[in-house]
C-alpha cells in the first residue's frame, strides 16, 4: 500500500513541478485561452477567459449548492426516522484484537 501510495504522490508532484514550470514563463492565463478551432480574434480573447471563469465559478456554486440541498436531505430523513419513527441509528467500533 505504502508503494502505491508513493507512486501517486510521485506523479502528483511531477504533474505539479510540470504546471509550474509552464506557469512561470507565461503566467497560468493562457491555460484558460481557446485553443485552435475554437479560438476567435485576439481582440476577444480576454472576453473568452472572462467567460470561462465565469462559467467556472458559477458550476462551482451550483455544485456547492447541491451538497448542501443533500445534506438538508440527509437531516430531515434522520429527523423522521429518529424522532417519527422512532429508528436509532448506532455505530459500534469494530473490537481492537490484540
Amino acid at each position: 500500500m505504502n508503494s502505491l501510495f508513493a507512486l501517486l504522490k510521485d506523479q502528483f508532484l511531477e504533474i505539479w513541478k510540470q504546471v509550474r514550470a509552464e506557469g512561470a514563463d507565461s503566467g497560468y492565463l493562457p491555460l484558460l485561452r481557446p485553443v485552435a478551432p475554437y479560438a476567435g480574434p485576439p481582440l476577444l480573447s480576454p472576453l473568452t477567459v472572462l467567460g470561462v471563469l465565469l462559467g467556472l465559478i458559477v458550476t462551482s456554486g451550483v455544485a456547492v449548492a447541491a451538497l448542501g440541498v443533500l445534506l438538508f436531505a440527509l437531516l430531515a430523513l434522520y429527523l423522521l426516522l429518529s424522532e417519527v419513527l422512532g429508528i436509532t441509528i448506532e455505530v459500534k467500533p469494530f473490537p481492537l484484537s490484540g
